[in-house]
């Protein structure tokens, strides 16, 4: 099992990921982005420019029920990959199976966001002195 630990700054949990297109296992290419730790997320998300970058190409719109209410956002299929500590950037990050996830809105604090599709596959721990711990692989 592989494992990152770091402290959140009190406000929201983000950590460092990457992210991969989902159609070719073997395709390594990747964006660096920061991810939210969202546990009331049923799925995962990334900025819509990220998208973009990676030439992923639309699933079509969906319904999304969020904080701010009921929308429509298009969907993709994307890969997340996490670099376990003690990893140099040389490494390969873990890389989860397929997400169908949704496009973000612009936040200048996350470009990508970790729902329960991944979170369900993890163990995730926070302590009382803002320390967190995710277990996976």
């Amino acid at each position: 099992m592989s494992e990152i630990n770091w402290s959140h700054d009190g406000r929201r949990i983000t950590l460092p990921v990457r992210i991969l297109r989902a159609d070719n296992p073997f395709d390594l290419t990747f964006l660096d982005a920061v991810a939210l730790v969202d546990i009331g997320a049923t799925v995962s998300g990334i900025d819509q420019s990220i998208a973009e970058k990676l030439g992923l190409e639309s699933l079509g719109k969906r319904p999304l029920q969020s904080a701010q209410g009921l929308g429509h956002t298009e969907r993709y299929m994307f890969r997340i990959g996490l670099m376990p500590d003690g990893s140099d950037q040389a490494s390969l990050p873990f890389i989860f199976d397929a997400c169908y996830g949704f496009s973000l809105t612009g936040s200048e604090h996350f470009t990508a966001l970790i729902g329960m599709d991944i979170l369900r596959q993890c163990d995730f721990a926070i302590d009382r002195q803002s320390r967190c711990r995710l277990v996976f692989g």
